[in-house]
């Protein structure tokens, strides 16, 4: 099955969409998620090691899918 990582700027906002995931796709599914920043006092952003220990959580033989919430997210993903 593939794996799934949600990465926002937001750790409120994957957290929630990481509760919807896995009440509709079940405990079977592998999903993790990098939301914000570990930084106090600049929660908000995106952090490429964060969403790079996402996706190694997440790897599958089938893969790993990537949603990202904005374009500098896809950045950070992609590094």
């Amino acid at each position: 099955m593939v794996g799934l990582v949600l990465v926002s700027h937001s750790r409120k906002l994957a957290e929630g969409a990481a509760e919807l995931a896995r009440e509709m796709g079940g405990p079977d599914v592998k999903l993790e998620t990098a939301g914000g920043l570990e930084a106090p006092g600049h929660p908000v952003g995106t952090d490429a090691a964060l969403v790079l220990r996402a996706i190694e959580r997440a790897w599958s033989e089938d893969g790993v899918l990537v949603l990202m919430d904005l374009g500098s997210a896809v950045l950070s993903a992609e590094m």
